[in-house]
């Protein structure tokens, strides 16, 4: 099943519903399914007859100067971590890609490629990590609420208010190479509202974005990491390619381009944390960690 340097997980054949039969020739439920198919890859890479390379498409949210900034949810990455990642990832000649970057090549080279991912569209997006991606040369993916001034939805949790990015923040990221992406208008939790909010949520967010930027917006991230089927079909109806999960999801973002699964980095990340997570390695061996 495995042949040197190649594995049915880098195939279409690999995935986590029934496919797997195909190459089998066996009629247990997909559940049964996903554990040989991450077996076979362990043992695979344990053997190192292969040398798989899972993109690791990385989350982020606010970025603080300091601990006394720290919010009621630990979804923030001091500057100073944040910077000491940038600079790994340089000085191992990683390169950051974007999601317009696969919908322009879905067959791209990842290899020793990244993407990183920051929700929620902060201020501090402009004003702590713009100067760092120029500093680095790199590229990044945000994700914007487009009808709030500041987060109104984390504030109602008990976070302390930050303000979001203005257009003219948008524009020139936008200009210099940044993708901006869609998460919704409001911030809502998609399972609580009813189908036409969700279509207008996550519709009318990317409408919002394209008329910012003056280009099409081609990936969405669910807020909460609310998704279902219908909410699937609704990004893609509304003309998205990419539709961003949080922690859940097939391992390899091709299996499903409105499931692709992220690896979170946040203020409890150690730096070998880090180093771990963008090795390309990390999520096969999660699963049996």
């Amino acid at each position: 099943m495995c042949q040197q340097k190649k594995c049915f997980f880098q195939s279409p054949y690999f995935s986590h519903s029934g496919n797997l039969n195909n190459i089998l020739h066996v009629k247990y439920n997909s559940d049964y399914l996903t554990i040989i198919s991450n077996l076979i890859i362990y043992i695979c890479t344990q053997n190192k007859i292969i040398n798989v390379y899972l993109l690791p498409v990385l989350m982020y949210h606010s970025i603080i100067g300091s601990k006394k900034e720290k919010g009621k949810h630990n979804i923030y990455v001091l500057q100073g971590d944040l910077e000491r990642q940038l600079a790994y990832l340089h000085k191992n000649q990683y390169q950051t890609i974007t999601f317009e970057d696969l919908a322009q090549n879905p067959q791209l080279d990842t290899h020793k490629k990244v993407i990183l991912t920051f929700d929620d569209g902060y201020e501090d997006n402009y004003t702590r990590l713009f100067p760092l991606l120029k500093k680095y040369n790199f590229k990044a993916v945000i994700y914007l609420v487009t009808q709030e001034d500041h987060n109104s939805w984390g504030v109602n949790e008990g976070e302390p208010r930050k303000n979001l990015m203005t257009d003219m923040h948008i524009k020139e990221m936008s200009d210099y190479g940044i993708e901006f992406g869609g998460h919704t208008q409001h911030h809502p939790v998609l399972h609580d509202i009813d189908e036409a909010s969700k279509r207008k949520e996550i519709g009318h967010c990317k409408s919002d974005i394209e008329k910012k930027i003056g280009k099409e917006v081609v990936s969405f991230a669910y807020p909460f990491g609310a998704i279902s089927d219908e909410i699937k079909k609704i990004t893609k109806e509304a003309g998205y390619t990419f539709g961003i999960a949080t922690k859940n999801g097939p391992l390899h973002w091709q299996e499903d381009y409105f499931h692709v699964r992220r690896i979170e980095i946040a203020t409890r990340t150690t730096f070998w944390g880090f180093k771990r997570k963008v090795s390309g390695k990390y999520l096969t061996h999660k699963f049996f960690i």
